[in-house]
């Protein structure tokens, strides 16, 4: 991002008027997106389901495991994901749920896009696309 001081030129935002916004009075929608993508294994749950029709618990879990231990899925044990899973249970699932985003069935453990307009898909894309930035720049 361009420093804001710097003669660069840069994108001018108009301010926005939030006291006479239809979301005046309770959060903004953009905000409450922005908080449920503020942690990397709720994107990274978006990006399974984004490429999966249908996930359960135990392979979100798996895949989750396996790239932050930078190893395959099939390398990972009970053991290696046990906390992951416990995170997502309690944690992340019923974030994404009470927002909307997923709906997830606790009986048949099985979870899918519930609410997928095109605003959640491109913030989730822009994410994905600075995230593999990031990690090809070695930072």
């Amino acid at each position: 991002m361009a420093d804001r001081n710097s003669g660069d030129a840069k994108k001018q935002f108009p301010p926005i008027d939030r006291k006479s916004s239809p979301s005046a009075g309770h959060e903004p929608w953009i905000d409450e997106l922005l908080r449920l993508l503020s942690h990397h294994r709720r994107r990274d749950i978006l990006y399974y389901l984004s490429e999966h029709e249908l996930a359960s618990i135990e392979t979100l879990a798996t895949e989750i495991t396996a790239q932050e231990l930078d190893c395959s899925s099939s390398d990972v044990t009970p053991e290696d994901r046990e906390s992951i899973l416990i995170d997502l249970y309690h944690n992340h699932l019923p974030k994404l749920t009470n927002s909307g985003l997923i709906e997830y069935d606790r009986r048949s453990g099985a979870i899918k896009w519930s609410l997928a307009s095109d605003d959640v898909h491109s913030l989730l894309d822009r994410c994905h696309e600075i995230e593999r930035a990031d990690l090809g720049s070695g930072e």
